[in-house]
């Protein structure tokens, strides 16, 4: 992966991540709102969607970063990445 890819990988988490603290804010303030009934079943699924995406995308982020900060302690270390567990020898 280039620097660039690298960079707009990174934009696209940041992206996830605002997208889920919208998402929160928005079930907070609908909570909050007394004329909103979103127990109804015209919002309730929607809003249980919305309410399952928040930590996927947040744990997506995680691990991506997560991911890019090992590669990136390898390179400086000069090591080379940890081999796959189904790499065989001469692949």
């Amino acid at each position: 992966m280039t620097n660039e890819e690298r960079e707009d990988v990174l934009q696209l988490l940041a992206n996830y991540e605002n997208m889920a603290r919208a998402v929160e804010s928005l079930i907070h303030r609908l909570k909050l709102d007394a004329d909103f009934n979103s127990g109804s079943p015209r919002y309730r699924e929607q809003l249980r969607d919305l309410t399952e995406l928040v930590p996927v995308w947040r744990q997506y982020a995680v691990n991506v970063r997560v991911k890019f900060m090992l590669e990136r302690r390898s390179t400086l270390r000069g090591e080379t990445p940890p081999r796959d567990a189904t790499d065989t020898p001469g692949d």
